[in-house]
C-alpha cells in the first residue's frame, strides 16, 4: 500500500480511521520524541526493560498526540488525556473525536472517529498458542466448541486469535477492558457483525459493531465501534510525513 498522509480536522462521518505504523522503521538521528510526550508517558517508557520496547511505546505515543493534533489544531505536547478506572485513554476535555491504540511487535495502530467509543486490537500470528486451553478457561462454550471443532492445532490458534481481538476490541471500546471477563461478549458469529453483552457495564451500550482487520500481513486484529453503518479506512502513515504536514505547529527540534 502506499503510504500517505491522513491529515485533516475530523476524520470523515461515519469512518473509522485506522492509521497503521511501521514501529521498527528508523527515525532520524535528530528526532526526539520526548519533545512530544507528556512526563507520564516519558516515565512509562523508562519502565521498558529493553530499549526497544521502549523506542515502539514511544513512537507510537507520539503518532497519537501527532494524530490528536492535527484533529483538534493543538500543539501535541499540549493536549491533555486521562485514562477511567479501567485504564482506557481519553481526551481530558470533551470532544467528538474519540481514539483507541494498540501495538503488538513492531506494529502500531491507532484507531481515529466520530461515530463513538472505539475500540482496536491486535496482535502478531502465532502457531504454538494453546488455544484450547486458553479459550476454555476464559471464552464462552460456543466459542470453546468452535475452537475444539477446528481439524488442526494451527487452526485452533488462528480462530482463537481471531476471537481473542474480536473481544478486546469490543471491552475497550465499552472503556471495561479485560477485567470485566472475556465471556461477557461472544463473537464466534461468521460473519461476525453486532455483539452483545450478556450483562452491559453499567452506562455502557449492550450492543456494539465488530469489523475484522483482514489485510494486515502477519497479524489479526479487530476493531469495534457503536452498531450503525461504518467503515474503515486503513493507512499506512509514517512519522515524518504527519510531522511535514503541520510543521508550523511544531518547534523545529521535531
Amino acid at each position: 500500500m502506499n503510504v500517505v498522509s491522513p491529515l485533516r480536522h475530523l476524520p470523515p462521518e461515519a469512518i473509522v480511521e485506522i492509521w497503521l505504523i511501521d514501529l521498527d522503521r528508523p527515525l532520524k538521528p535528530e528526532v526526539n520524541l520526548n519533545r512530544i510526550l507528556s512526563m507520564e508517558e516519558r516515565n512509562r517508557a523508562e519502565r521498558y526493560i529493553f530499549a526497544r520496547d521502549a523506542l515502539r511505546f514511544k513512537l507510537c505515543r507520539s503518532m497519537l498526540r501527532l494524530g490528536l493534533a492535527w484533529y483538534l489544531q493543538e500543539a501535541p505536547q499540549s493536549i491533555l488525556l486521562t485514562a477511567n478506572c479501567h485504564g482506557k485513554p481519553h481526551l481530558a476535555e470533551g470532544s467528538a473525536l474519540h481514539f483507541n491504540v494498540t501495538h503488538s511487535g513492531g506494529l502500531g495502530l491507532i484507531a481515529f472517529t466520530t461515530v463513538g467509543e472505539v475500540g482496536i486490537d491486535v496482535e502478531a500470528i502465532q502457531r504454538d498458542i494453546e488455544a484450547l486451553d486458553i479459550a476454555s478457561a476464559n471464552f464462552t462454550r460456543n466459542e470453546t466448541a468452535m475452537i475444539a471443532a477446528a481439524r488442526t492445532p494451527q487452526e485452533q490458534a488462528s480462530l482463537f486469535l481471531r476471537y481473542w481481538t474480536r473481544k478486546e476490541a469490543v471491552l475497550k471500546a465499552a472503556g471495561c477492558g479485560i477485567p470485566r471477563g472475556l465471556d461477557t461478549v461472544d463473537v464466534s458469529q461468521q460473519p461476525v457483525n453486532l455483539v452483545r453483552f450478556s450483562s452491559a457495564p453499567d452506562n455502557i451500550a449492550e450492543c456494539w459493531r465488530v469489523q475484522d482487520l483482514e489485510s494486515i500481513d502477519g497479524f489479526t486484529g479487530a476493531v469495534a465501534a457503536p452498531a450503525g453503518d461504518w467503515s474503515i479506512q486503513l493507512r499506512p502513515v509514517r512519522y515524518e510525513d504527519v510531522v511535514s504536514g503541520f510543521a508550523a505547529m511544531l518547534p523545529s527540534e521535531f
